[in-house]
């Protein structure tokens, strides 16, 4: 199961700012690295993406057991901002350290196919490269 803070404060619903708030926190909470190529790399278990235009932070449950302290900063965070959370069926691709297919987590949109819906009832959402 992911869970998904949405860079979307609630209840009126506005983008969460800065807009790079989701790679820095990840960075914070000690879930990147620089690699020898000079790129950052996310755990396997968390990656930002974008959700509506919105910075976001997808993260694989499991999380709770490998990093249980950055976890817990995450969702943290998260409550402190009144951002939106909610959980979602699905995993985090893994393979050597990386989703399959993708040299930089950040080139990941999550695509919907009904934008009318609010988010916590969007079904059929994917990630694709762009």
């Amino acid at each position: 199961m992911l869970i998904v803070i949405e860079g979307v404060v609630l209840p009126e619903r506005r983008k969460f700012r800065p807009s790079d708030w989701a790679e820095m926190l990840i960075e914070g909470a000690g879930l990147a690295h620089f690699g020898p190529n000079h790129k950052i790399h996310y755990e396997d278990d968390v990656e930002p993406a974008t959700i509506g235009g919105c910075a976001s932070i997808i993260f694989d449950e499991a999380l709770e057991q490998s990093h249980p302290e950055a976890y817990a900063e995450l969702l943290h965070f998260a409550t402190k901002n009144n951002l939106n959370i909610f959980m979602k069926e699905g995993t985090i691709p893994h393979g050597d350290g990386l989703a399959a297919g993708r040299e930089h987590h950040a080139n990941q949109v999550l695509v919907d196919h009904d934008s009318r819906l609010p988010v916590e009832e969007k079904k059929d959402w994917r990630v694709v490269k762009t």
